[in-house]
């Protein structure tokens, strides 16, 4: 029974070996002084070598079977190969470059190694086979800063980001040089990772873009045909691979690996998250059965050294029972991190104000949201928009000043004026009508504005203000370009009050001179006519009662009397009285 045991043990322990001296890896992604080799789910399968400083780029030679990687050290670069044998075997190539080699690339056909020199704007090349290793300029440029590159092994492509924010480009040359072509220049902020994918063949890369902002686009080999992957928030993808199915891409800010499927929309899935920053990445994946490509093909079937791997295993310590560590001062609670005010993620990794604001410093509103103070001359809600660009029109040259109302001002030139000198202008006629037929002179103030002086010659008075001017005993009027500008509104209010004033006026006037004399009730009666309402004929003789103070036309309460206006002799009023008297009594004869 004991001697079964043991042989169960025995075989599970070779099984285990086997196992792990014949597993394949899917990702290398270099970490700080390792390579880090994952299964396509990012599980960790093991590290290729831990003797390094810090490491930048990667890439990996399919027909040999090495990583060539670049690590810098306290004074330079230095590109080393690494030999995934039983004794890994690290050689450096290259040493005392420049640091920042952020771009390596292998032709495993011809057996030449590529990369980048951003400081000397170069990329440079070198043959492995070569025992000297002299390193030597592929393309030597002036004003572009080349990031990444990857090869296109089968057509013989050279491809490389240019990240030089004034133009950024995307660009490719034969590899030898020649021919070289910008594939992509509109649309760019900050390209970073390149790869070729002969799955699909297209190109992918990263571009962090304008503040918080980054995207994962594709095009054609030749640039046609662009797509977007991807586009998001918080991250800076610096090294991109892909392989049969996703794109795979390395975030500093995050310290995280993602992926994403190249044809299924969904959000990228992160795989893996490092305590260091994740800089290259690399994809073991060979394309079988293409018919422009058979010289890769003939150099793999013909390579007569050792291909089998081996590395240190490393199993993952990332254990689902394990608390992750919350970072920034957050507080693991219900299986999460509760952040504190200001940052984000999963491990309260991310900053809110990071990157937020274009320009000007970021704060937390009363709601925790991130807000921006702009500077002078600037406007948005991340301050993105600069007040003088498109302000001055007409050539007129923009300026910020703390004194304006809108933060900038314009300095026009001759002949125009206005806020954005919009107003086109002829100085010459307008000081001409100003100074009636005497000889202007045109002079400028402290506040640029243009002043016309109609008097003779005097010493001194070229930067004198439109008052200074009158007080100095020049004889005109000063001819501010700004005066009705300013003025223009008060010119206005007093000319229509005035002629509001004068309407009232000529209104009352007319009142006045056409009302008619104010006259009491009269009645027009005709002497041999019976009712008082009827209206006499014009041909028939007529006589006028007035009648004072009475409530009924045909009957008065009260006794009536003639104004004496109409009184044709004099008599008494005794009379009177009694004549008004038997009219009344007599009435009813007359009807």
């Amino acid at each position: 029974m004991m001697f079964i045991k043991v042989c169960v043990i025995l075989f599970l322990m070779q099984s285990t070996i086997a196992q792990k001296e014949n597993s394949e890896w899917d990702l290398a992604v270099a970490i700080r002084d390792t390579v880090e080799l994952l299964y396509s789910n990012g599980s960790l399968l093991g590290s290729a070598a831990q003797q390094f400083s810090q490491l930048k780029a990667l890439t990996f030679d399919n027909i040999r079977h090495q990583f060539v990687v670049s690590d810098v050290d306290q004074h330079n670069d230095t590109i080393y190969s690494v030999q995934l044998t039983r004794e890994t075997d690290i050689t450096p190539i290259v040493s005392n470059l420049p640091d920042d080699i952020q771009g390596l690339a292998i032709d495993p056909i011809t057996d030449v190694l590529y990369w980048t020199d951003t400081v000397n704007r170069t990329i440079n090349y070198v043959s492995l086979q070569d025992p000297s290793h002299e390193s030597k300029v592929l393309l030597q440029f002036d004003n572009q800063y080349p990031q990444d590159l990857a090869i296109d092994v089968c057509r013989r492509y050279i491809y490389w980001t240019n990240s030089e924010l004034d133009s950024p480009t995307i660009e490719r040359a034969k590899l030898d040089g020649q021919d070289r072509e910008v594939i992509i220049e509109n649309d760019l902020f900050m390209p970073t990772g390149i790869t070729v994918d002969h799955y699909t063949q297209r190109i992918f890369w990263g571009d962090k873009r304008e503040g918080i902002y980054y995207r994962i686009e594709s095009a054609r080999f030749d640039g046609s045909e662009r797509r977007l992957v991807f586009e998001g928030t918080h991250q800076k993808p610096i090294g991109v691979a892909v392989d049969a199915n996703a794109v795979y891409w390395t975030d500093v800010t995050n310290n995280a690996l993602w992926k994403k499927h190249k044809n299924i929309d969904h959000e990228p899935l992160k795989l893996r998250h490092f305590k260091e920053n994740p800089m290259g990445i690399v994809t073991k994946h060979l394309v079988k059965n293409m018919s422009d490509c058979a010289a890769f093909f003939d150099a793999l079937v013909h390579y007569n050294g050792s291909v089998k791997e081996y590395f240190e295993v490393a199993y993952d310590n990332e254990s689902s029972s394990e608390v992750p560590e919350c970072l920034n001062g957050g507080e693991f609670i219900n299986d999460g991190c509760l952040c504190k005010r200001g940052f984000t993620g999963e491990k309260c990794e991310m900053q809110l104000c990071h990157n937020y604001c274009l320009h000007g410093s970021c704060y937390l509103s009363s709601m925790g949201a991130p807000k921006c103070k702009c500077p002078l001359g600037f406007r948005g809600n991340r301050c993105e928009r600069d007040m003088c660009v498109g302000f001055c029109l007409n050539d007129g040259k923009c300026y910020k000043s703390p004194n304006s109302t809108f933060d900038v001002h314009c300095q026009c030139r001759e002949g125009f004026t206005g806020k954005r000198c919009e107003k086109s202008v002829n100085t010459d006629d307008l000081c001409a009508t100003f100074c009636e037929g005497k000889q202007p002179k045109i002079l400028m103030d402290h506040r640029n504005r243009l002043i016309c002086s109609c008097g003779e010659d005097i010493d001194g008075v070229g930067d004198m203000t439109a008052d200074e001017l009158i007080d100095f005993g020049t004889v005109g009027l000063p001819c501010s370009l700004n005066w009705l500008e300013k003025h223009g509104f008060i010119v206005v209010s007093v000319f229509a009050t005035f002629m509001m004033i004068a309407c009232i006026v000529l209104a009352i006037l007319l009142y006045r001179a056409c009302r008619r004399p104010r006259i009491n009730k009269r009645v027009v009666v005709n002497k041999n006519v019976t009712p008082l309402t009827y209206r006499p004929q014009p041909t028939v003789q007529q006589c006028e009662i007035t009648i004072e103070d009475c409530c009924n036309m045909n009957v008065c309460d009260t006794p009536c009397y003639d104004p004496p206006q109409l009184r044709n002799f004099q008599v008494s009023k005794k009379d009177e009285k009694k004549m008004l008297l038997a009219n009344m009594e007599n009435s009813e004869e007359l009807y």
